[in-house]
Parts: structure tokens; C-alpha cells; sequence
């Protein structure tokens, strides 16, 4: 992730034309998910192949890219193994952390995974604000497990995708206070939970290294499933610039959509 004083956008696609499209916006980081199967939702072996190769082709670019790996409590070291294996040198993957509370040894669980990967800084862990309604440990404790592993990026998110945001589980203080404490030990933070795009200039002063999106950058804001609309992906990163202002005729929210 970038440094603090740079916040930059997050981007996540479900479909290899996606990632082109966001390649091809210059979106900062694209990420790969899919949003049928949950907040982290894992991308088939198939297409997750196929971004790290159409990312080792861009030799041009040392952006960040990601796959989601879903979450520990269902992670199947047979089955998903390929995952870590696409990766290569480069990639980064996300873990969620719903159930932990209730899963024995998951601490373990996550440092033998965390240390078959080339990096320890490849694995991305996640806390969610929403932590209580999924049984995932406290920001206390993700911070104190990222400590322990040597991995140096967090993301906090939303679990239940109903439409609640980030901001709704956290004020502004409480998100500014999460990553501040990241920052004070060396980790960079993204913060994601179905940001709208009214939200990101208040959430960007906060410095998180990235904000993350996919709803409210998609064709039907109200469904992660559609697909990505280029001209509010456009926005989205205008919206990042810290010379923005909204006077600014830059795409026209009445067109956007």
C-alpha cells in the first residue's frame, strides 16, 4: 500500500474484463473478488490464474493488485491452495476473519498459511466494524495478530453487505482512531463497507492509505453483482484528488449512472 499522505482508490472486479477496464482507467490498486460468495468472496482458480498473468505482463506498472481468499474459518488448504500458488512474488490476498471467536487455534491456522506465501507481507488481514454480528475478533486483536505475523497491511470492512456502511457502524473519530494506531505501528490501512461516493472526500481527510469501492462504482449502486461502470469509476478517482472540489464539471453525477 502507498504511504499515508497519498490516499489512493481500491477498486474491486469480479470478472477478467473488469480488471482490464480498471487497468486500462489506471485505477491505483485492482482487486479480485467475488461478491456472490460473501464480503471476501473468493475468485475461481481459473480467473485468479488469469489476473496474476495479465498482471506479470504489466511490466510498465508496480501497482497492487489482490484476490480476495474469503474467510480463514472456510479456507480449505486442498482445495484453495492454488490461490496462494497464483500469487507469485507480487500478488496479495485478503482474509476475513468471521467465526474466529468460535474456531480453536485460529492464530495457528493463520500463521502456517501466512507462512507458506513467499512474503509474509502478501497476506492482507481483515477486521470488520460489524465484528460482533460475525463472531471476528476485535481490532485489537487483528492489529496484535498483524504484529505477530510480520504482515504490514490491514483492511477494516463491513461484513453484512445490507447496504450499511462503514460510517454507520463507526463514527469519523473511530475510523480516524483505527487507523491512526495502524500508522503508529508502521502498518498501512485501507477502509472499505460499501463507501458511496459522497463518502470518500470525509473518509480520504481521515489519511487510510486506500479506500476501497465495487457497489457504489457499479452499473446498479444497489447490487455488487452488476457490473462496473467506467464513468463512475472516473468519478470515484476524481473524487480522491485532493484538488477536486464539486464545482468542478468533472462527470456530472446526473450523467454518471
Amino acid at each position: 500500500m502507498s504511504n499515508s499522505t497519498a490516499c489512493q482508490l481500491l477498486v474491486s472486479a469480479n470478472t477478467l474484463d473488469e480488471c482490464k477496464l480498471l487497468l486500462d482507467l489506471k485505477v491505483p490498486w485492482v482487486d479480485l473478488k467475488d461478491p456472490r460468495q460473501g464480503p471476501l468472496g473468493r475468485p475461481s482458480i481459473e480467473l485468479s490464474v488469469a489476473l496474476a498473468s495479465m498482471m506479470s505482463k504489466e511490466s510498465n506498472s508496480m501497482r497492487p493488485w489482490s484476490f480476495a481468499g474469503g474467510e480463514l474459518s472456510d479456507w480449505d488448504h486442498h482445495r484453495d491452495w492454488p490461490l496462494i500458488e497464483a500469487l507469485g512474488i507480487d500478488g496479495h490476498i485478503k482474509f476475513g476473519l468471521a467465526g474466529c471467536q468460535d474456531l480453536e487455534r485460529w492464530m495457528d491456522s493463520l500463521s502456517s498459511l501466512v507462512g507458506s506465501m513467499h512474503r509474509p507481507q502478501q497476506a492482507i488481514l481483515v477486521h470488520y466494524a460489524d465484528e460482533s454480528l460475525v463472531q471476528a475478533p476485535s481490532w485489537e486483536n487483528v492489529l496484535e495478530a498483524a504484529l505477530a505475523l510480520g504482515t504490514d497491511q490491514l483492511l477494516i470492512d463491513t461484513a453484512i453487505k445490507d447496504g450499511t456502511t462503514l460510517t454507520d457502524l463507526l463514527s469519523p473519530s473511530q475510523v480516524a482512531r483505527i487507523i491512526d494506531s495502524a500508522h503508529d505501528h508502521a502498518l498501512k490501512i485501507a477502509v472499505a463497507g460499501s463507501i458511496r461516493l459522497d463518502g470518500l472526500t470525509q473518509l480520504r481527510k481521515l489519511n487510510p492509505d486506500w479506500i476501497g469501492i465495487r457497489g457504489s462504482v457499479c452499473s446498479n449502486v444497489k447490487d455488487r453483482n452488476s457490473s462496473i461502470d467506467p464513468d463512475l469509476v472516473l468519478k470515484a478517482m476524481a473524487l480522491m484528488d485532493r484538488n477536486y472540489h464539486r464545482e468542478t464539471n468533472v462527470l456530472d453525477p446526473a450523467n454518471s449512472s
